[in-house]
């Protein structure tokens, strides 16, 4: 049975990653036979002067290329929280979003104080370390509940002065807190989706949803922080199911 969906999928990866992480994605749903268009969005198209510069010029793009076509948003870490950037301006231009382990902001600006320095201090190892040492480094954090990492990451296709910099101006500590703003929209809807091993992002999901009229929050089981690489299939069909159910 070949679903014939004409959309476009606009799919925001997270740090340490590349575009390239959602090619599984593109050929599990082609496997399927669902007309959709992953479109991976490479971070360094846009502007790094902030946040909102960069959902500025990301979202003037996919209204250039949406063609009246329906238009989603899917983004894992810190592409949610830039997804969920991008519901804020343009709410219209968005048929619905997805958001995998995502947080919407620090409240606290001794949080944000802490975690700007942490970032910052990714930022300059990723001048002066090994890329695959600090890769590992990365995949050993507590987050990734200790699940080995099951993305795609070809560290060819990474450049350590441009993940430098994304730390640097995509950090939590320079985001400000997105859970007022959500709580006044009234579209897209918003799934946001966790593993169910992952308790922290668990509990951050049903916190949004509890306070926002246009997100829910669902756990997907078999899987961590990286939910759809650690259960490709669940992820497939709950995506499948809300944006086209």
């Amino acid at each position: 049975m070949i679903l014939c969906f004409v959309s476009k999928f606009f799919c925001i990866h997270g740090n340490f990653q590349t575009p390239s992480a959602w090619k599984p994605l593109a050929e599990n749903l082609k496997a399927r036979n669902v007309n959709l268009d992953v479109i991976p969005v490479n971070l360094e198209n846009y502007s790094f002067d902030g946040f909102d510069r960069w959902v500025d010029g990301f979202c003037n793009s996919v209204e250039t290329q949406s063609s009246h076509e329906k238009s989603f948003l899917l983004g894992y870490s810190l592409g949610g929280r830039l997804a969920l950037h991008a519901c804020l301006p343009r709410p219209d231009l968005w048929d619905a979003a997805i958001v995998v382990g995502a947080d919407p902001g620090l409240e606290s600006e001794e949080d944000k104080r802490l975690q700007l320095e942490r970032d910052r201090n990714w930022a300059r190892r990723l001048t002066s370390e090994p890329l695959e040492k600090l890769a590992d480094e990365w995949d050993k954090q507590p987050v990734f509940c200790g699940l080995k990492n099951q993305a795609p990451r070809n560290p060819g296709e990474m450049d350590a002065s441009k993940l430098s910099r994304q730390f640097e101006v995509f950090s939590k500590g320079l985001q400000q807190n997105l859970v007022p703003k959500l709580a006044e929209l009234k579209s897209p809807p918003v799934l946001f989706l966790s593993g169910e091993k992952d308790q922290k992002y668990q509990k951050i999901g049903q916190e949004l949803a509890k306070s926002s009229p246009i997100v829910k929050a669902q756990v997907v089981a078999d899987a961590g922080h990286r939910v759809p690489w650690e259960n490709p299939e669940t992820f497939v069909q709950v995506l499948i199911d809300f944006a086209f159910g």
